[in-house]
């Protein structure tokens, strides 16, 4: 009689189709999660954006009313300023004319 023939199940190819798949596997798990964290991250984008647009109207509106506060304070020392020198510009006048009498 023949010897039965070995009958060989896998083999090389078979093998190597197996850790190929399973690598796909892997890489595809890891591109799903990152498209996930991806869609996280632009929507925490969007979020922080609008945040920063929020807080750049609030700091623009406080600087605004900081500038005019800063405006008022120099217009009031200005007025202060002039208002002595014509007070002693008046005093000086007068210390002349009483001189010349």
């Amino acid at each position: 009689m023949a010897e039965p023939t070995k009958i060989v199940k896998g083999g090389f190819r078979a093998t190597l189709a197996l850790v190929i798949s399973v690598i796909a596997f892997f890489i595809s798990i890891f591109a799903y999660t990152a498209s996930q964290n991806e869609k996280n991250l632009n929507a925490r984008l969007q979020d922080f954006q609008s945040k920063f647009e929020k807080m750049k109207a609030e700091s623009a509106a406080q600087l605004n009313s900081l500038r005019n506060e800063t405006a008022k304070a120099l217009e009031k020392m200005s007025n202060a300023v002039k208002n002595e020198k014509d007070v002693s510009q008046t005093e000086t006048e007068k210390s002349t004319d009483q001189k010349m009498n």
